[in-house]
């Protein structure tokens, strides 16, 4: 039988959510021999080593990569010259916008190949510069019989535009949405598209996840009641400084037997930090910083925490149900399509969310 040869366009392999459910999607398809891979990455990043063998991988060019790795990484792996142009690119960026530079790029590095379809994984971030790319490489350089966009968030509580939707999603065959929710939210925002939606949940591989999961002793102290969240530090959507509040509340009332450890980077983590110190909560929210493997921290904790404004299918959430720890979550639009009762609990708003969490605490038992 003849392969189905497919290119996945996506922006860089980083540690993140979107970058987890795209290379547990690779490893997935590779497990059927049904398909003939080709990924073109723009970036780079620590999960490319996650990519199975059978995936034949495209690198962007020196300029794209640069364009499409986050300022901070590339500050880290030093290289004056790299950062160099990576600081011109962000003036060039304001001065000719996102989609001239893009098509730039995308001419300089054109894939003379035809597919049987071709994939856009990331969803454009709206209002910035740099995370985007993949919507325009597929819509207008690739060629493909079939063309499918991915939705990974809510699209209202994001920001998209409809009007530059309607241009952006006009070519593509399909547009799949990662749960039922953000399925509504998008034909909500755009329902003249709504017969060519669908959802197709995140998918896993439970059994590396397990092992990963016992690779490493985070070394915590089990004499308190630990608490977990991975995600990135933002105060916008995972709403981390909110973390912050919540602590110092449960301190002003006397609850200090837990330790609440966030998991990740991003750009307010420095801020986040002050604010604790500052509240005098800095030795009950530990900012661990990013990792690799988190499965450890998940597995070791009592609870799994999410405080999120929004969310579309949160890889983590579905992680944590594997590793088998409870689970408290805001109430994002796709929550009670997600968790069961048996696995966890949905607060109703943020009095609600405190309550549940403290009468954890207080008796040190879990949600289910």
């Amino acid at each position: 039988m003849k392969k189905r040869s497919v290119l996945i366009a996506a922006q860089n392999l980083c540690v993140g959510g979107v970058q987890t459910s795209l290379v547990n999607l690779l490893k997935n398809m590779a497990k059927t021999d049904e398909y003939d891979i080709d990924l073109f990455v723009f970036g780079r990043g620590e999960f490319l080593t996650e990519v199975p063998e059978m995936v034949k991988v495209i690198y962007g060019n020196r300029l794209l990569s640069l364009a499409a790795t986050p300022f901070k990484e590339v500050v880290e792996r030093g290289g004056n010259i790299d950062l160099a142009l990576r600081m011109f690119l962000m003036i060039l960026v304001r001065l000719a916008g996102s989609d001239r530079l893009y098509r730039w790029f995308f001419k300089k590095q054109r894939i003379k190949k035809t597919y049987d379809a071709a994939v856009s994984y990331f969803n454009d971030v709206p209002n910035n510069y740099f995370n985007r790319g993949t919507n325009l490489f597929v819509s207008e350089f690739a060629d493909a019989k079939e063309k499918t966009a991915w939705i990974h968030n809510d699209p209202i509580k994001m920001g998209f535009d409809r009007d530059e939707c309607i241009e952006t999603y006009r070519s593509f065959d399909r547009i799949v949405c990662v749960s039922k929710a953000v399925k509504k939210k998008f034909d909500q925002l755009l329902p003249e598209y709504a017969d060519k939606t669908e959802v197709v949940y995140n998918t896993f591989v439970p059994e590396e996840i397990i092992e990963k999961a016992k690779l490493y002793d985070p070394g915590v102290n089990k004499n308190l009641y630990n608490i977990v969240t991975v995600c990135r530090v933002d105060n916008i959507q995972k709403r981390t400084d909110k973390i912050i509040d919540v602590c110092v509340r449960l301190k002003s009332e006397g609850i200090t037997n837990f330790c609440w450890r966030i998991i990740g980077g991003g750009p307010d983590i420095d801020r986040d930090k002050k604010h604790a110190a500052m509240d005098g909560v800095g030795d009950l929210v530990i900012f661990e910083g990013e990792k690799s493997n988190p499965y450890p921290y998940i597995r070791s904790s009592d609870l799994f925490a999410l405080y999120s404004a929004y969310e579309g299918y949160p890889m983590v959430v579905g992680e944590a149900m594997i590793i088998g720890v409870p689970i408290l979550t805001s109430g994002y639009a796709a929550a009670h399509e997600q968790i069961p009762e048996t696995k966890g609990q949905i607060a109703e708003d943020d009095d609600d969310f405190y309550i549940k969490l403290k009468e954890l605490i207080s008796s040190k038992k879990t949600c289910i």
